[in-house]
């Protein structure tokens, strides 16, 4: 029985290697003839903005990326990225005899199209790639403003499927005005920790 069970060991690992390898492989061909790639992501808000206008961000992108020179892939991607506002400001408004009357609003989410060039270096056997995203995020929801967009992101290769996990900065900020027209509060610049899958085609 024994040997039985370490035979079915052995057969389960050696076809899940196989498996892997192979996924390896198709990725390794896929770069020298150029590919499609489709992720999606999660994200924690760390800047200052971000955190007073909401603390969750979400997005998905789609790149080509094709093989320059040993393990450097390049290419072009456009995503979607949200951040979910659930932040509030108050602040207060003085009439002529000097009286105040407290107002607030709730902030609105901020949505934006990233559109960048993108780049990963593979290390060894491909499992692991170091790589950045550089473009121009326009909005699209939101008041807040077009911005410079970089994303520096680490990803692990398993076969078709892809985990990276990446840090997001768009320097775009936001200006809410009072009733009066004058600025009551400034944001600037959205920022998130990110993790997601990306898929190659």
């Amino acid at each position: 029985m024994k040997k039985v069970l370490v035979l079915a060991a052995f057969a389960v690992f050696g076809l899940t290697t196989m498996n892997a390898q192979d996924g390896v492989d198709k990725v390794i061909n896929q770069a020298k003839n150029g590919g499609f790639k489709v992720g999606a992501n999660l994200g924690l808000a760390v800047s200052s903005a971000s955190k007073d206008f909401g603390s969750f961000n979400f997005g998905f992108d789609a790149a080509y990326l094709f093989e320059v020179m040993e393990n450097l892939e390049v290419g072009l991607l456009v995503g979607y990225t949200q951040f979910v506002a659930d932040g509030r400001y108050s602040y207060e408004v003085y009439d002529d005899n000097g009286d105040f009357t407290t107002l607030s609003f709730d902030y609105k989410d901020a949505s934006f199209v990233p559109i960048s060039s993108s780049a990963r270096y593979y290390f060894g056997d491909r499992k692991f790639f170091g790589g950045i995203d550089l473009g121009y995020a326009i909005n699209v929801n939101g008041d807040a403003d077009d911005g410079f967009y970089y994303r520096p992101k680490f990803g692990y290769n398993l076969g078709m499927i892809t985990i990276i996990a990446s840090y997001q900065g768009i320097s775009g900020g936001v200006d809410y005005h009072n009733g009066t027209g004058f600025n009551s509060v400034s944001l600037s610049g959205f920022n998130s920790f990110n993790a997601g899958v990306e898929f190659g085609f």
